[in-house]
């Protein structure tokens, strides 16, 4: 299933509005509702001074929806981390030579379950039909600007170079797939880095964003003045928060990442 952000608006014009001397920002109350229960009109953003309370709760929505993909892609690293830290200690058991049949057959059964556990483990962190880790998206478009930037955890990949067929069969195998997991784990704390820094990144911007949405129901009135200065800052921090990736956007999945804005 692909994402779905129904009503999200380009944040990017909201943003030159609020960059824009003179341009205040009005809170009110949330929009009444007619009798079939669809809302009425928000206010706008743009050359009346407010900000449309409807646009900010769908670059909310969109960016809960950046968030899950994250969080998820994390957490998989993570156990795929724990997995490699099991293989590590199985290949550096099967390196010795002396070790008899029975137990180097015992070994490689349970390394061989491990390896199909971590594959398993790639293929199915996928949130709203989008997976970072498994090698199949592009980077993903952020409500607000930046970008999510995949992390491919595939065996055999760029990240975990052990192979799937890597095997314990003897103490030559164990000692190749004991160098190539101690390699995939140095890679993974990279990718896990990576990964952690855009999700939180999504975070604080959201934590901006639950703000002044907040403040807009609440009906906070502002001055012109305090409204613009208050504007000026919001779209710093934006900017600021998301902007270090500076990573360029890719659109080559246009589905998944026009979606986010629709």
């Amino acid at each position: 299933m692909a994402i779905s952000v129904s009503g999200a608006g380009p944040i990017s014009p909201a943003l030159q509005d609020l960059n824009t001397p003179g341009q205040g920002v009005t809170g009110g109350a949330p929009p009444p509702q007619s009798d079939s229960g669809a809302e009425q009109p928000a206010v706008a953003i743009g050359q009346n001074g407010t900000l449309d309370v409807g646009t900010v709760d769908a670059l909310a929505l969109g960016l809960n929806s950046a968030a899950g993909i994250a969080d998820l892609a994390l957490g998989a690293g993570k156990t795929v981390e724990g997995l490699l830290t099991s293989l590590q200690s199985e290949a550096a058991s099967a390196q010795d030579p002396t070790l008899d049949p029975t137990t180097r057959d015992g070994l490689n059964v349970d390394f061989k379950a491990t390896l199909a556990q971590i594959a398993a483990t790639v293929q199915q962190a996928s949130y709203d039909g989008v997976n970072l880790v498994d090698g199949t998206s592009s980077s993903l478009r952020i409500p607000g600007g930046g970008s999510l930037t995949p992390q491919n955890l595939t065996l055999g990949g760029p990240v975990l170079v052990v192979s799937s067929t890597a095997s314990l069969g003897s103490a030559d195998a164990a000692t190749s797939a004991f160098a190539d997991i101690n390699s995939s784990l140095s890679n993974l704390q990279s990718a896990l880095g990576a990964l952690a820094d855009q999700a939180g990144q999504i975070s604080a911007h959201g934590a901006i964003v639950d703000q002044l949405s907040n403040a807009l129901r609440a009906g906070v009135q502002t001055s012109a003045d305090a409204g613009t200065e208050g504007a000026r800052l919001l779209a710093l921090q934006v900017q600021q928060q998301l902007g270090a990736q500076g990573q360029p956007i890719a659109n080559q999945s246009p589905q998944l990442v026009l979606s986010l804005f629709r």
